[in-house]
């Protein structure tokens, strides 16, 4: 027996496999929260000071994003702090709808002033929490902050396809061959990893991209999102009701645990230098979840998301 909540999200997976539903779906997508300069600042920020505690440095490196959403806010926070060029990869096109000359102006207000990052009072959702959110003077560049400003904003007006070479955005990314070998200093990505299909192939191409030494730093959540009123619900839904639920969505929840991430990192080559998890232990019970999550272990069972940092060793 199919339980009651379940419907609404069978129904409207159903739904998207009816060709007049699908189109209509297709323009009103959004993913919410990136297209806020403020939430950008925060979510860029909080990697940076994390990845600081690591010997990771931004002046001129080259930086990549994973699911940027609906704007490319956060790479622009990393130009702007001192990184020498961005690029973006994503499955839909989102950023193209967004004002990214008001989104630069914002942001370069956010660092002309200094601005404390953006607390968990302000963007509760956004992982990982910091124990100091002052502006962190220590790992960002001021005394170029105006040139960066002008080269930003220039690259910014000239379109996300010319940018002189400082902005690259891959929509929709298809391809490992869109980011050469060894040519990243940084990937990072904010809530995507759980959007993730073909995870394996995504952490060896991380590790492939990026130079000997380079870092990778992904918060990413493990739970239900809103497929689900319970944090783990995303569990409870056998393969095939979970197939009616994804419908024709170009990317759903891929369900993985904690553990799946540990280990695929560490078997692409990476050195795990983080892992904080964050645990909720309000839920499903273990036997109220379909038959093939029922062998997870505690930690993967209580794990709803985690931060990861990430090193390709130096040899490399």
């Amino acid at each position: 027996m199919i339980q009651p909540w379940k419907v609404p999200h069978l129904v409207r997976g159903m739904l998207t496999f009816v060709p007049a539903v699908n189109r209509w779906r297709a323009p009103s997508r959004a993913t919410g929260g990136s297209d806020s300069a403020r939430y950008c600042y925060a979510v860029w920020l909080r990697h940076l000071v994390m990845l600081s505690r690591y010997g990771f440095t931004l002046q001129d490196r080259t930086v990549c994003e994973l699911g940027p959403g609906d704007s490319i806010g956060a790479g622009i926070a990393a130009l702007l702090g001192g990184a020498r060029r961005y690029i973006a990869l994503d499955a839909v096109p989102y950023s193209t709808t967004t004002d990214l000359r008001q989104m630069t102006a914002d942001l370069a207000q956010l660092y002309e002033s200094r601005q404390p990052i953006p607390d968990h009072d302000e963007f509760p959702g956004i992982r990982p929490r910091l124990t100091s959110y002052e502006f962190p003077r220590q790992a960002i560049c001021d005394d170029s902050l105006q040139e960066r400003i002008r080269l930003v904003t220039d690259a910014v007006n000239s379109g996300l396809h010319t940018a002189n070479g400082m902005i690259a955005y891959h929509a929709p990314w298809r391809s490992v061959h869109d980011v050469a070998a060894g040519s990243l200093d940084l990937v990072f990505s904010q809530a995507v990893l759980q959007y993730v299909d073909a995870l394996k192939d995504l952490y060896r191409s991380m590790f492939t991209w990026l130079k000997g030494g380079g870092y990778a730093s992904h918060a990413t959540g493990l739970g239900a999102n809103d497929f689900a009123p319970m944090w783990n619900g995303h569990w409870a839904y056998s393969d095939r009701e979970w197939r009616l639920v994804r419908g024709r969505r170009e990317y759903m929840l891929n369900r993985e645990p904690l553990s799946t991430h540990l280990r695929l990192a560490a078997s692409a080559g990476f050195d795990i230098l983080h892992a904080e998890p964050q645990y909720s232990h309000r839920g499903l019970a273990r036997q109220a979840i379909a038959r093939r999550f029922r062998s997870l272990q505690p930690d993967d069972l209580a794990a709803c998301g985690v931060m990861l940092i990430l090193r390709k060793p130096e040899a490399h």
